[in-house]
Protein backbone atom coordinates (compact mmCIF):
# COMPACT_ATOMS: atom_id res chain seq x y z
CA UNK A 1 0.00 0.00 0.00
CA UNK A 2 2.89 2.65 0.61
CA UNK A 3 4.87 1.22 -1.93
CA UNK A 4 3.08 1.77 -4.99
CA UNK A 5 2.45 6.04 -4.86
CA UNK A 6 6.14 5.61 -5.00
CA UNK A 7 6.26 2.86 -7.73
CA UNK A 8 3.92 4.78 -9.95
CA UNK A 9 5.94 8.18 -9.28
CA UNK A 10 9.22 6.95 -10.07
CA UNK A 11 7.90 4.86 -13.31
CA UNK A 12 5.99 8.20 -14.35
CA UNK A 13 8.95 10.10 -13.93
CA UNK A 14 11.26 8.32 -15.96
CA UNK A 15 8.26 7.49 -18.86
CA UNK A 16 8.64 11.83 -19.10
CA UNK A 17 12.36 11.79 -19.31
CA UNK A 18 12.38 9.06 -22.44
CA UNK A 19 8.99 9.75 -23.95
CA UNK A 20 8.00 13.26 -22.78
CA UNK A 21 8.58 16.87 -25.02
CA UNK A 22 12.32 16.42 -23.65
CA UNK A 23 12.91 13.16 -24.31
CA UNK A 24 14.60 13.81 -27.87
CA UNK A 25 17.23 16.18 -26.24
CA UNK A 26 18.33 12.66 -23.98
CA UNK A 27 21.36 12.28 -25.77
CA UNK A 28 24.03 10.11 -24.47
CA UNK A 29 27.77 10.36 -26.12
CA UNK A 30 29.21 6.96 -26.43
CA UNK A 31 26.11 4.95 -24.76
CA UNK A 32 27.45 1.65 -24.98
CA UNK A 33 29.98 2.34 -22.99
CA UNK A 34 27.46 3.47 -20.49
CA UNK A 35 25.37 0.45 -21.31
CA UNK A 36 22.15 2.95 -22.06
CA UNK A 37 19.86 1.53 -24.40
CA UNK A 38 17.05 4.12 -24.15
CA UNK A 39 14.88 2.11 -26.59
CA UNK A 40 15.06 -1.16 -23.89
CA UNK A 41 14.53 0.79 -21.25
CA UNK A 42 11.19 2.06 -22.49
CA UNK A 43 10.45 -1.60 -23.31
CA UNK A 44 10.33 -3.01 -19.77
CA UNK A 45 9.18 0.29 -18.83
CA UNK A 46 6.34 0.06 -20.50
CA UNK A 47 6.04 -4.20 -19.62
CA UNK A 48 5.90 -3.17 -15.86
CA UNK A 49 2.74 -0.30 -16.45
CA UNK A 50 1.67 -3.75 -18.97
CA UNK A 51 1.77 -6.01 -15.56
CA UNK A 52 0.32 -3.29 -13.55
CA UNK A 53 -2.30 -1.89 -15.35
CA UNK A 54 -5.72 -4.14 -14.08
CA UNK A 55 -4.76 -3.51 -10.70
CA UNK A 56 -7.31 -0.75 -9.29
CA UNK A 57 -4.81 0.69 -6.77
CA UNK A 58 -2.19 1.03 -9.54
CA UNK A 59 -4.74 2.94 -11.78
CA UNK A 60 -6.01 5.03 -9.12
CA UNK A 61 -2.06 6.26 -7.54
CA UNK A 62 -1.47 6.80 -11.41
CA UNK A 63 -4.62 9.33 -11.15
CA UNK A 64 -3.04 11.02 -8.35
CA UNK A 65 0.37 11.17 -9.47
CA UNK A 66 2.09 14.39 -10.65
CA UNK A 67 3.98 12.82 -13.04
CA UNK A 68 0.70 11.45 -15.19
CA UNK A 69 -0.78 12.77 -18.57
CA UNK A 70 -2.87 10.72 -20.48
CA UNK A 71 -0.67 12.59 -23.29
CA UNK A 72 2.26 10.83 -22.74
CA UNK A 73 1.03 7.22 -21.84
CA UNK A 74 -0.48 7.40 -24.85
CA UNK A 75 2.18 8.83 -26.88
CA UNK A 76 3.89 6.04 -25.22
CA UNK A 77 2.13 3.35 -26.46
CA UNK A 78 1.75 5.12 -29.77
CA UNK A 79 5.83 4.59 -29.68
CA UNK A 80 5.74 0.65 -28.57
CA UNK A 81 3.32 -0.14 -31.23
CA UNK A 82 5.64 1.40 -33.50
CA UNK A 83 8.61 -0.02 -32.62
CA UNK A 84 7.21 -3.51 -31.88
CA UNK A 85 8.26 -3.34 -28.59
CA UNK A 86 5.15 -4.75 -26.60
CA UNK A 87 3.21 -7.53 -28.12
CA UNK A 88 0.06 -9.75 -27.42
CA UNK A 89 -1.70 -9.43 -24.10
CA UNK A 90 1.23 -6.97 -22.43
CA UNK A 91 0.50 -4.36 -25.69
CA UNK A 92 -3.52 -4.63 -25.03
CA UNK A 93 -3.00 -4.28 -21.52
CA UNK A 94 -0.80 -0.97 -21.92
CA UNK A 95 -3.35 0.61 -24.46
CA UNK A 96 -5.84 0.20 -22.03
CA UNK A 97 -3.98 2.35 -19.28
CA UNK A 98 -5.02 5.57 -20.11
CA UNK A 99 -8.75 4.66 -20.06
CA UNK A 100 -8.54 3.21 -17.12
CA UNK A 101 -6.40 5.79 -15.56
CA UNK A 102 -9.29 8.35 -16.47
CA UNK A 103 -12.09 6.04 -15.04
CA UNK A 104 -10.20 6.43 -11.97
CA UNK A 105 -9.22 9.60 -11.86
CA UNK A 106 -13.35 10.05 -12.19
CA UNK A 107 -13.55 7.99 -8.63
CA UNK A 108 -11.10 9.89 -7.15
CA UNK A 109 -12.75 12.96 -7.55
CA UNK A 110 -16.08 11.92 -6.32
CA UNK A 111 -14.44 10.67 -3.36
CA UNK A 112 -12.59 13.88 -2.45
CA UNK A 113 -15.69 15.48 -2.96
CA UNK A 114 -17.75 12.77 -0.48
CA UNK A 115 -15.09 13.09 1.92
CA UNK A 116 -14.34 17.23 2.14
CA UNK A 117 -16.58 17.50 5.04
CA UNK A 118 -14.73 14.33 7.22
CA UNK A 119 -15.01 15.04 11.07
CA UNK A 120 -11.22 16.48 12.20
CA UNK A 121 -11.02 12.47 13.75
CA UNK A 122 -10.86 10.60 10.32
CA UNK A 123 -7.71 12.90 9.61
CA UNK A 124 -4.09 11.91 9.68
CA UNK A 125 -2.78 14.91 11.85
CA UNK A 126 0.11 15.26 9.74
CA UNK A 127 -1.15 15.10 6.36
CA UNK A 128 -4.78 16.36 6.94
CA UNK A 129 -5.98 13.60 4.57
CA UNK A 130 -8.51 11.34 4.95
CA UNK A 131 -7.18 8.38 6.95
CA UNK A 132 -7.45 4.47 5.10
CA UNK A 133 -5.87 2.67 7.49
CA UNK A 134 -6.17 4.65 10.78
CA UNK A 135 -3.24 3.39 13.79
CA UNK A 136 -2.39 4.12 17.32
CA UNK A 137 1.01 4.93 18.09
CA UNK A 138 1.49 3.79 21.22
CA UNK A 139 4.38 5.69 22.19
CA UNK A 140 2.00 8.97 21.88
CA UNK A 141 -1.55 7.95 21.93
CA UNK A 142 -2.04 9.47 18.40
CA UNK A 143 -3.96 8.01 16.06
CA UNK A 144 -2.25 8.38 12.13
CA UNK A 145 -2.65 6.89 8.92
CA UNK A 146 -0.62 3.91 8.72
CA UNK A 147 1.09 4.80 5.30
CA UNK A 148 2.16 8.18 6.88
CA UNK A 149 4.01 6.59 9.94
CA UNK A 150 5.32 3.63 7.46
CA UNK A 151 6.98 6.55 5.52
CA UNK A 152 8.08 8.35 8.27
CA UNK A 153 9.80 5.38 10.06
CA UNK A 154 11.97 4.84 7.18
CA UNK A 155 13.23 7.43 7.75
CA UNK A 156 13.58 8.04 11.13
CA UNK A 157 12.86 5.31 13.88
CA UNK A 158 11.07 7.93 16.52
CA UNK A 159 7.18 8.66 17.13
CA UNK A 160 6.90 12.14 15.24
CA UNK A 161 4.64 13.74 18.41
CA UNK A 162 6.85 13.01 21.44
CA UNK A 163 10.39 12.07 19.75
CA UNK A 164 10.12 8.43 21.48
CA UNK A 165 11.46 5.42 19.47
CA UNK A 166 9.09 3.59 17.57
CA UNK A 167 9.10 0.83 14.96
CA UNK A 168 6.29 -0.47 12.46
CA UNK A 169 5.71 -3.76 14.58
CA UNK A 170 4.77 -1.08 17.36
CA UNK A 171 1.57 0.47 15.68
CA UNK A 172 -2.29 -0.75 17.17
CA UNK A 173 -4.48 -0.61 14.10
CA UNK A 174 -7.81 1.56 15.39
CA UNK A 175 -10.13 -0.83 14.38
CA UNK A 176 -13.42 1.01 16.44
CA UNK A 177 -12.29 4.14 14.69
CA UNK A 178 -12.12 2.52 10.97
CA UNK A 179 -15.47 0.71 11.85
CA UNK A 180 -16.52 4.32 12.56
CA UNK A 181 -15.16 5.93 9.69
CA UNK A 182 -16.62 3.17 7.18
CA UNK A 183 -20.16 3.80 8.51
CA UNK A 184 -19.53 7.71 8.03
CA UNK A 185 -18.11 7.19 4.37
CA UNK A 186 -21.52 4.23 3.87
CA UNK A 187 -24.04 6.89 5.24
CA UNK A 188 -22.21 9.87 2.60
CA UNK A 189 -22.53 7.27 -0.62
CA UNK A 190 -25.96 6.45 0.34
CA UNK A 191 -27.04 10.04 0.83
CA UNK A 192 -25.09 10.86 -2.37
CA UNK A 193 -26.81 8.32 -4.39
CA UNK A 194 -30.18 9.08 -3.27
Amino acid sequence: QEMCPRLVNMLLHVLVKLVGSKGLELKVENPEEYNFRPKEMLRDLCAIFALFSTAPEFQIDCAKSGYYSAELVEKSVKTCRKLNLLTGKSMENFATLPALVSAAAQSVASDDVLLTDAPDEFLDPLMCTFMKDPVLLPTSGTIIDRSTITQHLLNDPTDPFNRKDLTVDMVIPATELKEKMNKWVEEKRSAANS
